[in-house]
């Protein structure tokens, strides 16, 4: 994506006059442009619309005259549609920009080839930076807003050109995503304000469109189709600034597999991806990730209609389940559990007004109501008992396709849902166009399976966890504003692009940063290595360092646990058969201090688009194996380093004193995070990885055991 884009002006236009260049006649004429004509027309547009062709100039369409240029107009237009064939795309950029047009959509795709589609994009981007003109594309499928009944696209899943007016806004890399979403979404009681297709970003990149969306007082909630991020630091603030605000975010992000991860040469560049860092994003932020469209359109719906339970009352993950029959019942729980929430047994009193209420006895949680679901009046008694005495702030109802009875047992879970304080979600397989409308209308979140629901009602959780908890986001938000400026070049003093264990090791432990006891023998020379582990004390680990040897474990190049001059000397004449063998250059020997404790990955990577991002997982050998990490952006505070080592299953239980084993003095491991993320920060650009793996924690004692490092 495009990046050091020009920031736009603030806000977007609510459009007095529209102009569309290069509007045309659906029948033989210019297909978008007569399509972004018709919806601005059929939609309701409350504005003046001004089609612009010089070539039917003089003629009309939709009963509306046609003119020849913008310059004709009778009023100077606040946006303008740019879908002219492309060799008179930038003439009507420049004349907008000379006319003061507030904002451009070039609906019009980039062609030739790619020098010269390079060409066309940096022009585009050169006159909005000269003059001020917010441009949205080239290649956008268009904006729309259905609260101004504004249809400025050619998309062809609207009916009659209408958008469902709301609170949401959707800002989308994809333009058939939005026109998949407006035919989902269909009449829902659940609307819009701005969608916008962002098309190529040449000028305005999505960041800058979400913060205006998160300074629009008509949004309430925001959703993002992702294919990549062009300036990742406003990204950042922006989805911080949307969390201040209250505002939910709602992504789904394309393009995280393994297989488009970038092939690098230390373990950190495998195993943390363009997913982990935006998880880690994620967690900052409160950006919910989903994984479907299914769930990203049903999720944004439901964080829409149910922002905060009902009177601001805490969600805390505990839920009673109602379900129509014990099989269902039973996979509910293992759904329910998968997300780490509870299903609290029911009290005895609370069995005894269920079994008052329906007549059915022993019900437990989850309840399998199926000899009384039919009885509209009975669901709602159950709903109601359970919210009265069971201690759950929600409830999930999972029903089937229900048949003849299906119309009126939906209407009792609306009128229950009305009655009680807890979130409500519903899951009905086979549900149908009438019990949805049931649902919809009462704005109660209805899915056609359990997951689904599960996966929403987590998205709420999160949401309301994260506001009760602004402080953190306040924090990051002061040091983001205060962080300094790139620093200068840094580099590696050798002429290398890779720092071995020993060049990172000598320049950690000069930054002050604690390495375990180590001297360095700059060749193979077993009387120096003895003398060096002799000075050190037994035991010891010696390494073999040179640039060419990637992986040192893997080719024999280290021997551990060595404790007297004899095990070195052996090691040493090892480490020269690797060295014959592999032809190595440069290759020295490390030799250290044998130090114990729970092995850790700690590592810089630094992303394309958001700078140094730190790396937590396990480490040792099997950093690759067990590929569990977790990663935040860089600068970042202390709270966020204590959130990002709780992220990681398997390392929280090492840190806790896995079998015997000291647990680890937190706080002194976050210091040393933050002291290793600082020393990383303070390097220009050049560094693009670091690697130290492992760094052995013990208690409240942490060495950094081997590193490396990579410079562009």
């Amino acid at each position: 994506m495009a990046s050091n884009l020009p920031s736009p002006r603030l806000g977007l236009p609510v459009p007095k006059a529209i102009a569309v260049a290069g509007a045309s006649d659906i029948n033989g004429g210019n297909y978008y442009g007569a399509r972004v004509l018709a919806n601005l027309v059929e939609g309701g547009a409350n504005a003046e619309i001004y089609p612009i062709n010089p070539r039917l100039a003089g003629s009309t369409l939709h009963n509306l005259p046609v003119y020849g240029s913008l310059s004709d107009l009778p009023t100077t237009p606040d946006l303008v549609f740019v879908v002219t064939p492309i060799k008179f795309v930038i003439p009507t950029l420049e004349e907008a920009a000379k006319l003061g047009v507030d904002t451009c959509v070039v609906v019009t795709a980039e062609g030739g080839s790619e020098d010269e589609r390079r060409i066309f994009r940096d022009r585009i981007t050169e006159l909005a930076q000269s003059s001020g003109l917010r441009v949205i594309g080239p290649n956008s499928m268009g904006v729309m807003n259905g609260t101004l009944s504004l249809n400025g696209s050619f998309a062809s899943g609207t009916v009659g050109g209408r958008v469902p007016p709301g609170t949401i806004a959707c800002l989308s890399q994809s333009g058939a995503t939005l026109s998949a979403m407006l035919q989902w979404f269909g009449d829902s009681s659940v609307g819009f304000s701005w969608l916008i297709s962002t098309g190529d970003e040449s000028a305005t990149g999505i960041e800058a469109l979400m913060q205006v969306m998160v300074d629009d007082p008509q949004v309430s909630s925001i959703m993002l189709f992702l294919e990549g991020v062009g300036d990742g630091s406003a990204f950042r603030r922006a989805a911080l600034a949307a969390k201040m605000a209250g505002k939910p975010v709602t992504m789904l992000q394309v393009g995280k597999s393994d297989k488009g991860r970038e092939a690098v040469a230390s373990h950190t560049g495998r195993v943390a991806g363009t997913r982990e860092v935006f998880s880690g994003l994620a967690n900052e932020t409160g950006i919910v990730e989903t994984d479907s469209f299914v769930e990203f359109f049903g999720t944004a719906r439901a964080l829409s209609q149910r922002p905060h339970r009902r009177d601001n009352l805490p969600r805390a993950r505990r839920a009673a389940m109602l379900s129509v029959s014990g099989g269902a019942a039973s996979l509910g729980a293992d759904q329910i559990y998968a997300f780490g929430w509870e299903l609290p047994e029911f009290s005895d009193r609370t069995a005894a007004a269920l079994a008052e209420v329906t007549g059915q006895t022993g019900v437990h949680n989850p309840a399998d109501l199926g000899g009384v679901w039919r009885d509209p009046e009975k669901m709602k008694r159950a709903m109601t008992t359970i919210a009265r005495h069971a201690d759950v702030d929600t409830i999930f109802v999972s029903m089937g396709a229900g048949g003849v009875f299906a119309d009126a047992v939906a209407a009792a879970i609306v009128a229950a849902a009305e009655a009680i304080t807890q979130d409500v979600f519903v899951a009905w397989v086979g549900m149908s166009d009438a019990v949805q409308s049931i649902f919809d209308e009462a704005g109660i979140s209805a899915f056609p399976d359990l997951p689904l629901a599960v996966r929403a009602a987590e998205a709420c959780a999160k949401f309301a966890q994260g506001q009760a908890n602004l402080a953190q986001s306040k924090d990051l938000i002061q040091l983001l504003s205060d962080a300094p400026a790139a620093p200068e070049n840094t580099g590696p003093i050798s002429a290398s692009s890779l720092w071995t264990v020993t060049e990172a090791l000598l320049h950690l432990r000069q930054a002050g940063l604690p390495c375990a006891a180590f001297e360095v023998v700059d060749s193979l020379d077993a009387d120096a290595v003895v003398t060096c582990a002799e000075t050190i004390g037994y035991p010891v680990v010696v390494k073999l360092s040179s640039t060419d040897l990637n992986h040192k474990s893997d080719d024999g190049g280290v021997a551990v646990g060595l404790k007297d001059a004899q095990a070195v000397r052996a090691a040493v004449d090892t480490f020269q058969t690797i060295a014959t063998r592999k032809n190595l250059t440069r290759a020295s020997v490390l030799v250290q201090k044998m130090e114990h404790g729970v092995e850790i990955l700690v590592g810089i990577k630094r992303d394309p688009s958001f700078g140094p991002v730190l790396v937590v997982g396990l480490g040792g050998t099997l950093a690759e194996l067990h590929s569990e990490v977790a990663a935040t952006i860089l600068p970042t505070t202390p709270a966020v380093l204590r959130d990002l080592l709780s992220r990681n299953t398997r390392l929280n239980m090492l840190l806790d004193g896995y079998r015997g084993h000291p647990a680890a003095d937190r706080e002194a491991f976050v210091a040393f995070l933050a002291d290793f993320a600082q020393w990383a920060q303070n390097k220009d650009e050049a560094l693009q990885e670091v690697d130290l793996n492992p760094v052995m924690v013990s208690g409240g004692q942490i060495s950094i055991v081997d590193a490396r490092a990579v410079w562009n």
